[in-house]
């Protein structure tokens, strides 16, 4: 009785650390950028895309996929995947470089923040949950020297506005496995975040500064199915369902004369109209030719335009993602240790859910990844990947983007969090 109390004692002890460990991170998330890309001006932000562990290499695919070395947020059927007394704890990282191009300029930004942290952790043999936290969307967008005309005169004033937040996901999963070849899922995401715009005007030594601060929150509900068709060939599809963020903001106003600065107006708890996230559908198949090899063939639509969403410069349009990626692993038992070691590749297109003038903001990817095992007695790994995304165009008003990252993942499994016990 004493051994069983010690070992509850130790799993609440950890539960309550990682929790901990979320709000922490949250926190991060909320204060540091992830993206500098203008196209984070529109909606709520540019979508992330994040991921952990493997999937991050694998071209945003992974409906399918499942195993018992690794946490796949995509689908939480796959949490269904059998095994006892498991626990996995994954973090990443993500450094991103983008280089701008429009008609007229050429500029690089650099962002950097925390990319996920999720844990999985088995009820028994034949489900698991998991609890996880990762950025959904991102601003960090900066418009620099807006010059416009005073109406009624020829006198000009300039414009410097910025914006920076996130959007984050803290989502429940839970997976349970059927008659050996059927996993189903559910997941409970609430959404939460801030967007604060600082936008200051000047004409002269005079100026005007607005601030304001826009928080939006609410919950996603999302179901999961996974089925294995034969040895070689699973197939795998979820659905979110709908949902609408409500927010309200908060703005300061100030005012510049002679470089002397004076509060104009404050508000605050300001009702903002609400935000619709739209209905979304994902199908995807896993292949295992051989051992060694995995294939992920993945196709997802989100309904925007039935959301009645719109924006001042663009209209909403719905969403297609076509992906797909490859795993090769010489020898999952090998001795050596590069037999262990995971090789990954990846790429995907993503029509875009914004379309400016007529002209949808599209994007491309590829991606590649390795991933290195810490121990041969468990799944524990270091994940390395790298993406290059091509998105939008110097078209008219339009920006073209290149953007490089590196995603750093640890994923930490079973015997890092186990005692041994010697008889």
């Amino acid at each position: 009785m004493p051994f069983m109390m010690m070992k509850m004692n130790k799993q609440i002890s950890l539960f309550i650390g990682i929790i901990g460990l979320l709000s922490f991170t949250s926190s991060i998330a909320q204060t540091n950028r992830l993206t500098g890309s203008p196209y984070s001006l529109f909606g709520l932000g540019i979508e992330t895309g994040s991921n952990v562990g493997k999937n991050a290499a694998l071209g945003r695919a992974g409906y399918a996929l499942y195993g018992q070395d690794f946490i796949n947020l995509e689908n939480p059927a796959s949490f269904g995947t059998q095994s006892k007394n498991r626990f996995i704890f994954d973090i990443g990282f993500l450094g991103e470089l983008s280089s701008l191009e429009n008609a007229n300029t050429e500029e690089n930004r650099l962002a950097s923040n925390f990319s996920s942290l999720a844990f999985l952790a088995s009820v028994d043999e034949h489900s698991s949950f998991g609890l996880s936290l990762s950025p959904y969307s991102d601003v960090g967008y900066s418009l620099v020297g807006i010059e416009s005309n005073v109406e009624g005169s020829f006198d000009q004033f300039v414009s410097n506005i910025f914006g920076t937040g996130a959007l984050n996901g803290l989502t429940l999963s839970y997976g349970r496995s059927f008659w050996n070849r059927i996993r189903l899922g559910a997941k409970v995401t609430y959404l939460f975040g801030s967007i604060e715009e600082t936008e200051a005007v000047f004409a002269g030594i005079s100026g005007l500064t607005v601030v304001e601060e826009s928080s939006y929150r609410g919950l996603q509900l999302g179901l999961g199915l996974q089925t294995d068709i034969a040895s070689y060939l699973s197939y795998g599809f979820t659905v979110n369902f709908p949902t609408e963020l409500s927010g309200n903001q908060d703005r300061i106003v100030q005012k510049t004369l002679d470089l002397v600065q004076s509060p104009v107006e404050s508000e605050t708890d300001i009702d903002l109209d609400p935000f619709d996230l739209p209905f979304e559908i994902n199908n995807g198949i896993l292949v295992k030719p051989w051992q060694q090899l995995s294939l992920n063939l993945d196709y997802s639509l989100k309904f925007w335009e039935a959301t009645g969403q719109t924006d001042n410069v663009g209209d909403f349009i719905n969403q297609s993602v076509f992906s797909g990626g490859a795993e090769f692993i010489a020898n999952p038992e090998g001795f050596k240790y590069f037999q262990r070691v995971q090789l990954r590749a990846g790429m995907f297109y993503d029509t875009g859910y914004l379309s400016i003038r007529g002209e949808d903001i599209s994007s491309t990817g590829f991606s590649f990844g390795i991933g290195f095992p810490l121990s041969r007695r468990t799944g524990s790994r270091i994940n390395l990947s790298y993406t290059n995304i091509a998105r939008g165009s110097t078209n008219g008003i339009l920006v073209d983007e290149n953007i490089n990252s590196v995603n750093l993942n640890i994923t930490l499994k079973d015997i890092w969090f186990l005692k041994r016990k010697i008889d």
